[in-house]
């Protein structure tokens, strides 16, 4: 009997060293691996881990493509052109196919201005680098809270895609030591086991010090891969031989371990981190287990056709379902109920199973197909041109709709400083404003209608602070002031209509706006609690204070501060700058919706011939605002106030657009357009605040 079972194993090994060995087992773990995913994305409370199967196709992944490389290392050129080529036509083609049908979805469907977006995101999604471009985003202040991309999925094939491109180099490496050092491939574990490793490490340290890098970065994210590479090599060199009911055992925990990973990881988890060890080391007990026959076998549930045949369309589901879930219902205009997640689940299946059936499997490389290359080379181009030029056109339609707005707010807006029924005019009851017709901003116009000391990378101080940036505005060849505007972003959405003012009186302002900071220093007030950094925090705003004390004329300040509590942390600044003999004039901050999930751009695109569907409450919209509170209190001749929302909100609604003009470019930042239509209504609090130094420009 144990004869018999050794023989069986020594069968078991010899068939796995083969290329084309089919594993039922496998294609069934793709399955429950696209389930996971496809659940979570279509009900996140029923299962709140489901994205975990995101980290059971890396192992996969990592022990398929290591096992080939294992089987036959790749030992010149040709050989490594021969596999990149393999995955260029078993890959390129559907996600292509899914990349080109939702961009032309998205410019035919959805408003202008999701189409720049959707066109970048389908660029970098192309070219396997998304999961950079998320990165990105996600650190760039104002794109962080901004809607899901119907391409951010491809983060999980950008990584891979990555691995396929390191993971020859350092196999063929390794195979290379091997020979000269005659070590029978333990070269080539060594190497793949030190990079694992070093990435599991860099994923502890990142997944708490920067967690959404940690999540979307290539090295947080290789060891997943890796260790189903190191498992391909065990299999392969030090075959671990157990009996059919310890396999059909281990399979049953590994899936019990993934399943229950699924609904004890959540959103709030650290993650990837220690807790992605969890589905990580299950997936590869599964695939260890080498799908066992017995008492305590799977087959009767993986080797069913409906699991083989989600486990044989598993990457074209993957591609599609996330563009029809975040599509869908903007698309057909109505919400995602019980039905119609259903009904798109339906479809998802069936444009997977076309894709695998008409594009996938046509142009799956045979074994021992000759011109390989050629033909990957062709297709990579023709896909890759195909993408471009189509990404192209739909940038190049955004711009001249951009272009076009913006020659009509150039017509309409006012060019001095007298109020009029464009923008924050048309609230003033003393113009007797009539609604417009029309849009004076359209949609596609505002998206971008951001003053430059919001936007990172140009006018504000966003972490990591390097040197402090200021931008100048106004007359600055000779002014005759100097005024400077300090706070965080919603300071900086005042620089148009200070520019204005200033423009007007032959004065300079310069901007300090300092994002992720309130304008305080901590070692001379109490913690602010909103500063994710404390210490850069004191730097650059000290730097910022020393600065304006050193020679301003007017110091104009407002934040957004809905998180420290306690006005008296703005004492010490306000202080600071009334004995330096510098007035201040603190800026009422404005209301807006403050919710990432609701983009007024957005909302009124979809609802252009009713806008007052994207309006607001006041009492939800205007939050406290402790810096105002505390120049009021503080007593000084040099401290004051002035409060513009009534140009903003009405007594029972603050509009989306007022005037003709959309109020905010994101969930919460003034337009440049709106707040430069604020600029007569701010003058005469300026020109106070100026007269106080006993000199008016």
């Amino acid at each position: 009997m144990i004869g018999a079972v050794r023989d069986r194993d020594d069968a078991r090994v010899e068939r796995d060293r083969r290329p084309g060995h089919h594993r039922p087992d496998i294609q069934a773990l793709r399955a429950l691996a696209v389930t996971l995913v496809v659940v979570y994305h279509f009900w996140p409370d029923m299962l709140p881990g489901g994205f975990i199967g995101v980290d059971v196709f890396f192992v996969i992944s990592g022990f398929l493509i290591t096992g080939a490389l294992l089987r036959r290392p790749p030992t010149a050129i040709g050989d490594l052109g021969a596999f990149w080529s393999r995955r260029i036509l078993r890959l390129i083609p559907a996600a292509t196919l899914t990349i080109v049908v939702t961009l032309v979805v998205i410019w035919v469907f959805r408003p202008t201005p999701e189409w720049p977006p959707a066109a970048r995101h389908g660029l970098t999604s192309m070219f396997y680098v998304e999961n950079w471009r998320l990165i990105s985003d996600a650190t760039d202040y104002l794109r962080a809270h901004s809607a899901a991309s119907p391409f951010q999925h491809f983060w999980s094939l950008s990584i891979e895609e990555q691995f396929y491109v390191l993971w020859p180099l350092l196999v063929a490496l390794g195979a290379l030591l091997d020979r000269r050092l005659r070590r029978n491939g333990l070269a080539v574990v060594m190497l793949l086991g030190a990079v694992s490793v070093a990435s599991l490490l860099s994923s502890f340290a990142l997944s708490w010090e920067r967690p959404a890098e940690a999540y979307f970065a290539t090295p947080a994210r290789m060891w997943q891969l890796g260790a189903g590479g190191l498992l391909a090599w065990l299999v392969l060199h030090r075959p671990v031989r157990l009996s059919a009911s310890l396999r059909g055992g281990s399979a049953i925990v590994g899936l019990a371990v993934v399943v229950a990973s699924a609904f004890l990881i959540d959103g709030d988890t650290v993650y990837p981190g220690w807790a992605a060890l969890l589905p990580t080391v299950a997936a590869a007990i599964l695939i260890h287990a080498d799908d066992p026959d017995g008492r305590l076998a799977l087959r009767r549930l993986t080797h069913a056709r409906p699991v083989q045949f989600v486990g044989d369309c598993s990457y074209a589901i993957y591609l599609w379902h996330w563009p029809i879930v975040v599509l869908a219902p903007g698309v057909l205009g109505v919400e995602r109920g019980l039905l119609l997640s259903l009904t798109l689940i339906a479809l998802t299946l069936a444009l997977a199973w076309l894709s695998t059936t008409y594009v996938e499997n046509v142009l799956r490389p045979r074994s021992g197909a000759e011109r390989i290359g050629r033909r990957a080379v062709v297709v990579l181009i023709t896909c890759s041109a195909v993408v471009v030029a189509l990404c192209w056109a739909i940038l190049r339609s955004a711009t001249a709709a951009v272009d076009a707005a913006e020659d009509r707010v150039e017509q309409l807006l006012p060019t001095a400083l007298e109020p009029t029924c464009v923008g924050a005019g048309a609230l003033d009851a003393s113009l007797s404003c009539d609604q417009p017709d029309e849009l004076v901003t359209a949609p596609e116009f505002t998206r971008s209608d951001l003053p430059l000391s919001v936007i990172v990378g140009q006018c504000i101080n966003w972490p990591p602070f390097g040197e402090l940036i200021s931008c100048s505005v106004g007359d600055t060849t000779a002014p005759v002031k100097k005024v400077a505007l300090f706070g965080n972003s919603h300071a900086g959405h005042w620089e148009p209509a200070l520019a204005a003012i200033a423009e007007e009186h032959q004065w300079q302002v310069d901007t300090y706006t300092i994002g992720a900071c309130q304008p305080v220093r901590d070692d001379v007030a109490e913690p602010v609690t909103a500063s994710p950094d404390p210490a850069a925090c004191n730097r650059i705003v000290g730097e910022a204070m020393d600065r304006i004390t050193a020679g301003y004329d007017l110091v104009v300040m407002s934040t957004l501060d809905r998180d420290s509590g306690s006005s008296e942390i703005y004492r010490p600044t306000l202080r600071r700058f009334a004995d330096e003999g510098i007035p201040v004039l603190v800026i009422r901050d404005t209301p807006a919706p403050f919710d990432p999930d609701y983009d007024t751009v957005s909302c009124v695109s979809e609802r252009l011939a009713d806008t007052s569907a994207c309006d607001g409450a006041p009492e939800d919209w205007i939050g406290a605002d402790p810096l105002t509170e505390e120049a009021q209190s503080l007593g000084s001749d040099l401290v004051a106030t002035v409060d513009l929302n009534d140009r903003i909100c009405r007594e029972d609604v603050c509009p989306a657009v007022i005037g003709g003009v959309i109020v905010y470019a994101d969930f919460n930042h003034l337009s440049a357009t709106f707040s430069r239509t604020l600029a007569p209504y701010l003058e005469p609090a300026v020109l106070r605040a100026m007269a106080t130094t006993g000199a008016d420009g």
